[in-house]
């Protein structure tokens, strides 16, 4: 399989992943109950603990996304690879602007009661947008060496806003993978284009470690938590009772948790192992002599 058509199928794979989660838990009554029993569920929650996640979602906001994209350009010209510090700029700038619009352009039919200000749109969260784009642009950036270990950390900052919006109950579990997914695809077309224009080769020799430290991590993460909450948590709650009562509406909530991070951290697994075999904005070259680098993984 060609580089071009291996980064095709994963952004057309990516694609219908989100279209399904707005699918799914949008278009359907059985999934917008469940993702309103999670948001009143959240309303259990400590205040102290919602307020901290509102704040923690305000300090994501568009200044320091703009900041976030100067730090990521800027790695990438210190490596001295303007072409890598362009693509990623556009790519997080392109994936927020594409979840902003589709918010106020993709309907949400009114398919069950709700109060009114639950019956808008805000499918993919912008926070969680930001903050996957974030990590998604600092792991291509990153030198080779080192995207496992960048891969870990924004996964687990993407992860724990994913967890502020839903304590928040500003978005619901479909915006949070809506969001990461449409990061994901963006990513996979950038690196596509580059792939195109010969800026991405095979790596050459590749150590396995750092690739099965984030493996064990993220995959912990993503069958650990996304596995819990989905079949301890949403499986218990089908078929959805027809009142349901405060317990089944903080579990509810709890399994969009786990299930958010799970998510959260599966994409960017999936990510990492879908661009470990290549060096991004290298010239053919001067692979096999990075690729002699001992601490390569």
């Amino acid at each position: 399989m060609t580089i071009e058509r291996r980064f095709a199928l994963a952004a057309i794979a990516t694609g219908v992943g989100a279209l399904a989660a707005y699918a799914g838990l949008i278009l359907t009554a059985t999934g917008q109950r469940l993702e309103n029993m999670a948001l009143r569920g959240a309303r259990q929650e400590f205040d102290g603990l919602r307020q901290e996640s509102i704040v923690e979602l305000h300090e994501t906001s568009l200044l320091g996304f703009a900041l976030a994209i100067g730090l990521v350009v800027l790695i990438a010209l210190l490596r001295r690879k303007p072409r890598l510090a362009l693509a990623a700029a556009l790519l997080m700038g392109v994936s927020v602007v594409i979840a902003e619009v589709a918010k106020r352009l993709l309907p949400r039919p009114e398919l069950i009661d709700a109060p009114l200000n639950w019956l808008s749109n805000s499918f993919p969260s912008g926070h969680v947008t930001i903050a996957v784009a974030i990590g998604i642009g600092a792991v291509i950036v990153a030198p080779y060496a080192f995207r496992w270990l960048v891969a870990i950390v924004a996964a687990l900052y993407s992860a724990g806003i994913g967890m502020d919006v839903a304590t928040a109950g500003w978005h619901r579990l479909s915006g949070v993978i809506g969001a990461t997914l449409l990061v994901i695809a963006v990513a996979v077309v950038t690196i596509y284009v580059l792939a195109r224009m010969g800026r991405v080769h095979p790596f050459g020799q590749r150590r396995l470690i750092g690739a099965l430290v984030a493996s064990v991590v993220l995959g912990a993460l993503a069958l650990g938590f996304g596995g819990i909450g989905a079949v301890f948590g949403f499986g218990r709650l089908l078929p959805l009772p027809a009142a349901p009562t405060p317990d089944d509406q903080l579990l509810a909530y709890t399994s969009t948790l786990l299930v958010a991070t799970g998510v959260i951290a599966a994409a960017y697994l999936a990510f990492l192992w879908l661009i470990r075999p290549y060096a991004i904005d290298e010239d053919a070259e001067t692979d096999d002599r990075a690729s002699l680098d001992p601490v390569n993984s």
